[in-house]
């Protein structure tokens, strides 16, 4: 990396809410540059100058050098973009300011290359873990991306960092054995009967359910006929009072003797 970005910046008198609206509405995004042994300064910079840092071959790897005003120049890097959460809208960076002679540290992007043979023959799924690895560097030697030929990766096989091509340009800080990608088993899928099959499965055979419909029927028939229960003695007895009733009144007798 030997190309250095250079950004425009102003300061920033005021820190509120409402100038920070400001700023965004005439196309400028607050920024604050960090540094280890100087303070940090509030500044605003132009939008279209971090989306083309962005859109760059080191994208947020490169070497900027910030100018502010005819006498403020310094170099620096990009630590960390805040994007509206709403969208990708980018409302605040934060810059971060290095000696180009001073190794930092940054990540760095991993690029696969080639179709494993564990998905191309032996029905395998490609998972790709860790796409990022955390990487030593002076500026103007952090690579762009770390590519890795992972063809000849079969069923149950992982790359990790410690499997990485080596340089002596960088050096890898990610744990060695942290994985990057692996050709894992594809998961079984579960067999779910269809619908229509399950409620033929559940329905009666045909003419199966007549005849239990019958017997049904014809049960209920033999308990209308039957009669209730008390209905015989109810039948054959008098009702209390009927010989009372046919019988001759008190007194009658009496009556016709006179």
């Amino acid at each position: 990396m030997e190309n250095i970005i250079t950004i425009n910046a102003e300061k920033r008198s005021e820190i509120s809410k409402r100038a920070s609206r400001e700023l965004r509405a005439n196309g400028k995004i607050p920024a604050v540059i960090y540094g280890i042994t100087a303070e940090s300064v509030p500044i605003a910079v132009n939008l279209a100058d971090v989306k083309g840092v962005l859109k760059s071959e080191n994208k947020e790897n490169s070497i900027l050098r910030i100018i502010q005003g005819d006498t403020s120049k310094f170099d620096a890097m990009i630590k960390e973009i805040q994007y509206d959460y709403l969208s990708d809208h980018i409302i605040h960076v934060d810059f971060i300011r290095i000696d180009v002679n001073k190794p930092v540290e940054v990540e760095v992007p991993v690029v696969l290359e080639g179709e494993p043979v564990g998905v191309k023959t032996e029905d395998g799924l490609l998972e790709f873990i860790h796409r990022q690895v955390l990487v030593r560097s002076l500026p103007t030697s952090i690579p762009k991306e770390i590519r890795i030929d992972i063809s000849g990766l079969h069923l149950n096989q992982s790359i990790k960092v410690e499997n990485l091509p080596k340089d002596d340009a960088y050096q890898l800080l990610s744990p060695a054995n942290t994985v990057i990608c692996a050709v894992a088993t594809k998961a079984k899928e579960e067999v779910v009967a269809a619908p229509e099959a399950a409620v033929a499965a559940e329905a009666p055979v045909e003419g199966a359910a007549a005849p239990a419909a019958d017997a049904a029927a014809g049960k209920g028939a033999a308990k209308e006929a039957a009669p209730a229960k008390g209905g015989a003695k109810e039948t054959a007895a008098p009702a209390k009072g009927a010989a009372k009733e046919g019988a001759p009144a008190k007194g009658t007798g009496k009556d016709k003797a006179k």
